[in-house]
């Protein structure tokens, strides 16, 4: 018999989340089988089956969040018996209650990370439910005696609860037993939603392993980085002019590669801007590893194309290309995410004009692209539209200063403008 165990799938994970099981117990597994899908902060990444033969237990259910290491199934023969509860199991399930937890949804296992219970809750109504029901059911304002249960010996489980909760038509078991008729009048006229319609109950969305690694990043950045940021408006004409020559060629090469190749081009004389802020001095990289910030569900990823200085513009589109591809469907590997030494963040898409973005330790700068617009300028005294792009730089003001932004930026817009060195 064969322990299948939550993987290690980068240096800095310490848990992730199951996704969906690709096999069911019973089903036969050939070594290379995907098994399940692992939700970790970068990325979603298949589970491998290392050995042969049929899959007996699924210990952990779709969902939950499980730390590195922990066993998660099992990979027997077949016929071959399962004995005992698991060790992880073991573990961390001491009562019932607790074994209750150990097989909730997503949603009873966010609920039970709240404060504990009082002496008095968890006497109360000892065999009707779980700890993780009672305390819904105060939220709820629902008297758990009223509640027909469904589990075993007549068990409340949050199921009953919430669709006792979802069904009840009387206002008394809307509010508790303790508030006085007046303040059950009011409080029933301000959640209900009009007349014969069915109460709306607030949604609990526990936050996935990515919102927690968006919320760690972001967080030290605003916390820990001086930001200070520098605003250009660029003429994109000549640029937009030579996207279409290439694409009539048949060469596929995007604004975004446009802007990314530039931005190399010009962080090649300004290395400060690509280097990272130690305890004790600044880090210059030899290779400008470009961050992308791509939009996915849930979140975002930074996919990085790697040494920028020495690609070509079509080389550059074809990595991008294939990164941006991959991140939106959940096939990029961690690796392909890390070393970043500057980053571009591009809401141009959008219609945005112009942002600051946050600035992603240890980076000490990150570049915000907006829309291409039409704009009205002065030539010769005469008015003219160009097409205009806004870009703003966030810096790190511990290593950067506004006049070395400055210069940055203004070569940066010579390229663009006049964008012959692109094609060199």
């Amino acid at each position: 018999m064969t322990e299948i165990t939550m993987p290690k799938l980068s240096d800095t994970m310490t848990e992730g989340v199951l996704g969906t099981w690709k096999k069911s117990v019973g089903d036969s597994i050939s070594k290379g089988d995907i098994l399940a899908e692992v939700e970790t902060d970068k990325a979603t990444m298949d589970l491998e089956a290392f050995v042969s033969g049929v899959l007996l237990e699924q210990k952990v259910m779709a969902g939950q969040t499980i730390a590195v290491g922990t066993v998660i199934g099992l990979i027997g023969e077949a016929g071959e018996v399962v004995a005992g509860v698991s060790e992880a199991a073991v573990h961390s399930v001491g009562s019932s209650d607790q074994l209750e937890t150990a097989t909730a949804t997503p949603v009873e296992a966010a609920l039970h990370q709240q404060p504990p219970l009082s002496r008095a809750d968890v006497q109360a109504n000892d065999d009707k439910s779980s700890p993780v029901v009672r305390r819904r059911a105060r939220e709820l304002g629902v008297e758990l005696s009223v509640v027909t249960g469904s589990g075993p010996g007549g068990r409340v489980l949050l199921d009953d609860l919430e669709r006792f909760a979802r069904t009840k038509s009387a206002p008394s078991e809307t509010i508790p037993a303790t508030a006085p008729a007046s303040v059950a009048a009011d409080n029933d006229e301000q959640t209900r939603s009009g007349p014969g319609e069915p109460e709306q109950m607030d949604e609990l969305q526990p936050l996935t392993q990515m919102r927690k690694s968006i919320i760690r990043t972001v967080s030290e950045s605003r916390q820990t980085i001086p930001h200070f940021s520098v605003l250009v408006d660029i003429r994109m004409d000549k640029a937009e002019e030579m996207l279409r020559q290439l694409k009539s060629s048949g060469i596929r090469v995007s604004l975004n590669d446009v802007v990314i190749k530039a931005v190399a081009l010009a962080l090649w004389n300004h290395p400060l801007l690509n280097s990272s802020l130690m305890a004790e001095a600044v880090v210059l990289h030899r290779e400008i590893n470009i961050g992308l910030m791509v939009a996915v569900p849930g979140g975002l990823l930074t996919p990085v194309i790697r040494g920028c200085q020495a690609l070509s513009l079509t080389g550059i589109a074809q990595s991008s290309r294939r990164l941006i591809d991959r991140a939106r469907d959940g096939r990029l590997p961690e690796q392909e995410m890390r070393e970043a030494t500057f980053s571009i963040s591009n809401l141009g898409m959008y219609g945005v004009t112009h942002f600051s973005a946050l600035i992603l330790p240890p980076q000490v700068a990150i570049l915000a692209v907006g829309a291409v617009k039409d704009a009205v300028a002065m030539k010769k005294g005469r008015p003219t539209v160009e097409r205009v792009m806004k870009v703003t730089l966030s810096a790190d003001h511990r290593v950067l200063d506004g006049a070395y932004v400055a210069e940055f930026l203004k070569e940066l817009r010579q390229i663009l403008e006049c964008p012959i060195r692109l094609t060199l």
